[in-house]
């Protein structure tokens, strides 16, 4: 690639006009044949279209190796402010049409990103397109020599936890049975899924969520029903309805479903009736 199939490269990438890069400094008619490779730029406008372009002059001049070594640490400048300013979406664009895609990092961030609109997507309650995602984060983890257990653990986790609205919400690309859960542990949801997927089939529980938390409150008001202390576990789901934080679609639904357990229980057919119904509308919106 000559120097001015990368400046027109850079240029296009950036969606700027010809006048745009141009600006004051040199004429449009210039530029076009400078990327038509019809005119060499001089010192000082290379210099000019480097900085308008965001990349060093070495890179318009490197060639081969050298070319994509620039390439790569001018792609991964943007990829990684977009994933530290949680621009997820944008951060996949890029690395999905990155020249450097099958580059381990570019792959691994790939992965982090893909993993993170995976789980907006499921904390919305869009669960279909959750799964797609999740599935293409585990996917991605393939294609890099970085460790990506807690990735894989973390998307392992929430396809478990949709299991319990649904068959069809689970993995086309691996059995998520099959992956450990350990490495989700650093993931407030995911300490409390697999605490609520053990309390669900009575197995043994391996770490606890803040007792303060919405996942927390969620694991006590279980741990009341089957206990049968009704009231305790009335409060603790209450405290949820109020409370700031805003709780995953999904877990709604469960919550919305032990509401109903507790209200029964102490007398208020009413309420447990409210709660049926407030549960049924939330499993039809996420089985849409």
């Amino acid at each position: 690639m000559n120097i001015g199939e990368k400046i027109r490269m850079l240029r296009t990438s950036k969606l700027m006009t010809q006048s745009e890069l141009a600006g004051s400094e040199i004429t449009r008619n210039m530029l076009s044949r400078i990327e038509n490779g019809a005119a060499q730029p001089s010192l000082d406008t290379l210099r000019y279209l480097a900085k308008k372009l965001n990349v060093s002059p070495g890179f318009l001049l490197a060639e081969g190796g050298d070319e994509q070594i620039y390439l790569k640490h001018n792609e991964m400048r943007d990829i990684k402010t977009a994933y530290l300013m949680g621009n997820f979406r944008i951060c996949r664009d890029m690395c999905v049409n990155s020249e450097s895609g099958e580059d381990d990092e570019v792959q691994l961030i790939l992965a982090e990103c893909t993993l993170e609109i995976a789980i907006e997507e499921f904390s919305k309650g869009n669960l279909r397109v959750a799964c797609e995602y999740f599935d293409k984060a585990i996917d991605a983890c393939a294609g890099t020599i970085y460790n990506t257990s807690h990735i894989s653990s973390r998307a392992a986790t929430y396809f478990k936890y949709m299991r319990n609205l649904s068959a069809t919400l689970s993995s086309n690309s691996v059995d998520e049975t099959d992956i450990p859960a350990w490495s989700a542990f650093s993931d407030a949801f995911s300490v409390y899924a697999e605490a609520f997927l053990a309390l669900s089939g009575n197995g043994e529980i391996y770490a606890y969520p803040s007792d303060q938390s919405i996942y927390g409150m969620h694991i006590a008001a279980i741990k009341a029903i089957k206990e049968e202390q009704y009231e305790k576990a009335y409060e603790c789901l209450h405290k949820i309805l109020v409370s700031d934080d805003i709780a995953p679609e999904p877990m709604m639904y469960f919550v919305f479903s032990d509401m109903e357990i507790a209200s029964k229980q102490t007398g208020d057919f009413k309420g447990a009736y409210e709660y049926s119904i407030s549960k049924m509308e939330i499993l039809q919106k996420l089985l849409s």
